[in-house]
């Protein structure tokens, strides 16, 4: 327990109200899933799929994510081969 005291006294103000705020966010998605666990109908172009509404929102978000993060992976990899390029001739120029 002494961690989690050592962690919180090192934390900024902005810090502790950001870490507040992600219980409270984390408690109410929990929440809202344990609320809405009634199964609904997924019609699939070849497939009925009867599931609970909180599992189709988390599996959507996340392949939400996965999608996002190769898209990111992708932009931030070309802007780090420029940046190293930028760099590169840069030293040139010295």
């Amino acid at each position: 327990m002494m961690e989690l005291r050592d962690y919180w006294e090192s934390l900024t103000i902005g810090g502790k109200v950001k870490f507040v705020l992600k219980i409270i966010l984390g408690v109410l998605a929990f929440l809202f899933a344990l609320f809405n666990w009634q199964s609904t109908l997924l019609h699939l172009v070849f497939l009925k799929l009867e599931l609970p509404l909180t599992i189709l929102i988390l599996l959507f978000g996340g392949i939400g994510f996965v999608l996002s993060s190769v898209f990111d992976y992708r932009r931030f990899k070309k802007k780090d081969e420029e940046i190293a390029a930028l760099k590169k001739e840069l030293e040139g120029l010295k």
